[in-house]
Parts: C-alpha cells; sequence; structure tokens
C-alpha cells in the first residue's frame, strides 16, 4: 500500500518539480527570444507527442465495448481474474 501512494505521490509532484526545474534553469541562462522560442517550440512537441502517445495506448489496448464483464471468482481453488466474455 505504501508503494502505491508513494508512486501516486511522485506523479503528483513531478509536474510541478519540472516546473521549478524549468524556470530555474530559464533564469539562471537567460536566454535570448529566438532560443525561447526554441524551448517553447520544443515543449509543444514534447506535449504533442505525449497526447498522442496517451491516444494510442487508449486506442490498441482494452476490450471490446459489447462484452459482457464476469468479475474475479474463486473457483477450484484458485482465483478467476475477471474477463468480458
Amino acid at each position: 500500500m505504501i508503494r502505491v501512494l508513494v508512486i501516486n505521490a511522485f506523479l503528483f509532484a513531478l509536474p510541478f518539480v519540472l516546473t521549478w526545474i524549468w524556470v530555474r534553469f530559464i533564469a539562471a541562462k537567460q536566454p535570448d527570444a529566438q532560443r525561447r522560442k526554441y524551448y517553447a517550440f520544443a515543449a509543444m512537441v514534447g506535449l504533442v507527442l505525449v497526447v498522442a502517445s496517451l491516444a494510442t495506448y487508449r486506442a490498441s489496448t482494452g476490450s471490446a465495448t459489447g462484452g459482457t464483464y464476469v468479475p474475479p471468482s474463486y473457483q477450484d481453488g484458485q482465483i478467476v481474474p475477471g474477463r468480458f466474455e
């Protein structure tokens, strides 16, 4: 249970930490306007790639929506996982 909490806390804090690192980087380097445009473009490309990968993952996984869900059950001393039929 603690592992799940730590992973969720890490995933929640990750965007804030990355934003803090980004702001510190920009403040330290003081890039000119052209270089900031490159950074912004790279960030937008990264965002598009993340959204595309999430959409691809969603489209390529899962079961058919027309099936009936059979919940996990205990049969003959074994746990049979849930499934769609």
